[in-house]
């Protein structure tokens, strides 16, 4: 068994539960706020395609990176399948290098919270390099509360059905460091055809959580200013309870 980031079975697993062209209330979101704005767009931790593909068909200049080879290989497969052919990074977020500047970057359904603090704050840092003046970051981030009832538990979660006729099972276990703000998750992954385990993956997935207003701060003191906060994809919605999703946006002068 291997212990993976994003790897074979999880980009599998993923690609399936979160189909390209599904329903998700961030893609027409983004659509709405990034046709405004034009020019080069950054998708960063851009997975298998799941928000870029709909942004490329919105005719918007969209680029992508992520860290996960298995995730990237899945997404210009997607974009291959429909005669897109955007650019697309593989590499680290807080040591963010690519050509030229961005008017705006995006980063969504809490995937910012899979850098430890240190590379959050890196990765704010880099896009600042990044951003046109007058640019724009959108970061969503949540709050892990529900997890907090049933760490340790091991939770076996639905088997997912693939395409080649096998199943893949997974069971899960979270921990919370309050101190250090972290909910850290293993996923165990098992894969089944006609009876017989093919592959395994063990998964370390780390989720270290803001609350509100640190994570303006921290804005603020990357040189972020026009910071605004919503709550769930819905414009003038303020957050008012630990389940909603904080979507942040902030500009660089």
């Amino acid at each position: 068994m291997t212990l993976t980031k994003y790897g074979a079975l999880c980009t599998e697993v993923y690609d399936i539960s979160k189909p390209i062209g599904g329903q998700y209330p961030d893609v027409p979101y983004y659509i709405k706020h990034l046709s405004k704005i034009g020019g080069r767009i950054l998708e960063v931790m851009v997975g298998t395609g799941r928000l870029l593909i709909p942004l490329l068909e919105a005719g918007l200049n969209v680029e992508g990176i992520d860290a996960s080879p298995d995730m990237l290989a899945c997404c210009r497969k997607h974009c291959l399948e429909r005669g897109l052919e955007p650019v697309i990074y593989q590499g680290e977020v807080e040591n963010l290098d690519l050509p030229g500047k961005y008017n705006a970057i995006v980063v969504t359904f809490g995937s910012f919270m899979l850098l430890p603090r240190s590379a959050a704050i890196a990765a704010l840092q880099a896009f600042a390099r990044h951003l046109e003046p007058q640019g724009l970051i959108f970061i969503d981030l949540e709050l892990p509360v529900e997890d907090f009832k049933t760490q340790n538990i091991v939770k076996q979660r639905e088997p997912i059905e693939c395409a080649d006729g096998s199943i893949i099972l997974m069971q899960s276990s979270s921990s919370i460091d309050l101190l250090e703000q972290l909910n850290l998750t293993l996923i165990r992954y098992e894969k089944w055809l006609n009876g017989n385990l093919i592959a395994t993956e063990l998964q370390r997935l780390p989720l270290h959580w803001f609350g509100r207003d640190e994570f303006i701060s921290c804005l603020q003191e990357n040189g972020y200013k026009n910071i605004t906060l919503c709550a769930n994809y819905t414009p003038d919605l303020q957050p008012t309870s630990y389940k909603d999703t904080l979507c942040f946006s902030a500009l660089i002068p």
